[in-house]
């Protein structure tokens, strides 16, 4: 790491903990703000006072001692409201700058109470003072501790303090960025009000940490390439944590998927298969359906698209380009615009509560045949059909034999594709079919929110887990055919 950039790194570090040290927010005394509502109803009392004693004196059926009394009441109605507004006056020049803080040294004002009517009601993560107070030093901590293990590696160009540094680095961004977030979060009780970021000290601390992280990892090749680890490592785990949820919900209790969200397996997966035995969830009728439509229409589509694809790239005939303009026009068009018309026609052929009109039909897909037709373009090099038709190889053996192997990653991708796309359709099967034995697993998943009197969130969740455990059976299959695809892409000649 070059010492400009250790300096631009350090300075910048150094911005972020002075940032610390200032006044960040301000809890502004709303007592002023508060007396106005009483300030407008006292007025009114006052109004209508006054109004009664001049009908009373323009009537002249008063005695002059009702009319004493009344003035008598307007008189002490607008002593109330002088007292209030000398009252509002009084807050206005105490609350004037109102109440600072800093994140550092760590202490809210001892006048500050939280709201917990305000918790209670959107019920609101538990709230800690100590715990909160801890992640400020905590990031304090990891800041000093960065800039210290930089300085140590002295002129060393690489180092493991290098990459120690860098995550000790970020996870001080972290919990100082989650420390200005939850400052703001915090319902303060009248009369003061919810923090006011001041927005230059929260950029000091901000900004300076992360324009010096930026410094550090760019500086230092190992610990660039940890953080890229570590970003993907995250991605990941994103994109995971939804599925194990779901499976994870499948355990449990209805009442305890309701109270929040659990990481840990519970102990209701027998009551919840239960549930479904009792819903008519037929689980082999679902999925015996399901795979016959899926894999049947997958292989259909996946092969004739194929060749749709290997037919406007090799055969240069009259009407290609438009033949393929039409092809991508037809992306263009969503499925809910033809689904009446397609209802339709089937009703026409007569395979209405037949499945063939979930399979036959897939041979058109417009999507695969233009990314095997991108995939041939870069893939494919017409030398090899030109040799294998000099040696006598007929059009369908050329595109078995020798095409078909080269688009494998390209098919396994796309099958993969469609066959979550089929597996997961709702509405088009839900169209055209009626008969019980033909339905899919997601009709049948549907189909269990229809208790008006209780939702068993265990029992669907179980069913959703049973729908896309095959998916994630065939991802895993032909998840190798997509990396290769992807390397194959990549290599240049």
């Amino acid at each position: 790491m070059k010492n400009t950039r250790k300096i631009i790194m350090l300075a910048f570090l150094a911005i972020a903990i002075l940032g610390m040290f200032l006044p960040i927010a301000t809890f502004n005394d709303n007592s002023a703000a508060s007396l106005s509502g009483d300030i407008e109803k006292q007025q009114g009392k006052v109004d209508s006072a006054q109004t009664q004693l001049q009908r009373w004196i323009d009537g002249g059926k008063k005695s002059e001692a009702d009319i004493q009394k009344q003035r008598d009441k307007v008189q002490k109605e607008q002593d109330k409201l002088d007292a209030l507004i000398a009252q509002q006056a009084a807050a206005s020049n105490e609350s004037a700058n109102g109440l600072s803080y800093a994140l550092l040294p760590g202490k809210l004002p001892d006048k500050l109470e939280i709201d917990m009517q305000v918790v209670n009601q959107y019920k609101l993560y538990d709230w800690n003072f100590s715990i909160y107070y801890a992640c400020i030093w905590a990031a304090l901590a990891c800041f000093i501790l960065a800039g210290v293990l930089v300085v140590l590696t002295g002129n060393k160009d690489a180092s493991v303090l290098f990459t120690v540094s860098a995550f000790l680095h970020l996870i001080g961004i972290i919990l100082a960025v989650y420390s200005i977030l939850r400052l703001t979060a915090f319902p303060i009780k009248l009369p003061y009000g919810n923090a006011e970021i001041k927005t230059p000290v929260a950029v000091m601390i901000i900004a300076g940490s992360i324009i010096s992280f930026a410094a550090h990892v760019q500086g230092v090749h190992n610990s660039k390439r940890s953080m890229i680890y570590v970003f993907c490592s995250f991605l990941s785990l994103m994109a995971i944590m939804p599925f194990w949820i779901m499976i994870v919900n499948a355990t449990r209790s209805s009442q305890a998927i309701q109270q929040g969200v659990s990481l840990i397996p519970g102990t209701y997966l027998s009551y919840n298969w239960n549930v479904l035995a009792t819903k008519n969830f037929n689980v082999a009728i679902g999925f015996k359906n399901s795979a016959i439509i899926a894999f049947s229409s997958t292989i259909l589509s996946v092969y004739f698209s194929a060749m749709t694809a290997y037919g406007f790239k090799v055969y240069d005939f009259r009407g290609n380009k438009f033949l393929y303009a039409v092809v991508l026009a037809i992306l263009m068009i969503p499925g809910q615009v033809t689904g009446t018309g397609f209802f339709m026609f089937m009703y026409q052929l007569g395979w209405v509560d037949n499945r063939l009109a979930l399979i036959i039909p897939a041979i058109a897909a417009a999507s695969t045949v233009f990314f095997f037709r991108q995939y041939l373009e870069a893939n494919l090099q017409i030398s090899l059909v030109e040799a294998a038709r000099i040696d006598g190889c007929g059009e369908f053996r050329t595109f078995n034999r020798i095409i078909l192997p080269i688009m494998v990653p390209a098919m396994a991708t796309m099958g993969i594709m469609s066959v979550i796309g089929s597996w997961n359709n709702y509405l088009t099967p839900l169209m055209l079919f009626t008969k019980p034995d033909l339905k899919t697993l997601p009709m049948m998943v549907q189909e269990l929110r229809g208790d008006i009197y209780r939702t068993e969130y265990g029992s669907i969740y179980l069913g959703l887990t049973m729908t896309a455990l095959p998916l994630l059976i065939v991802y895993f299959v032909f998840s190798k055919y997509i990396i290769a695809g992807v390397a194959l892409g990549g290599v240049k000649e």
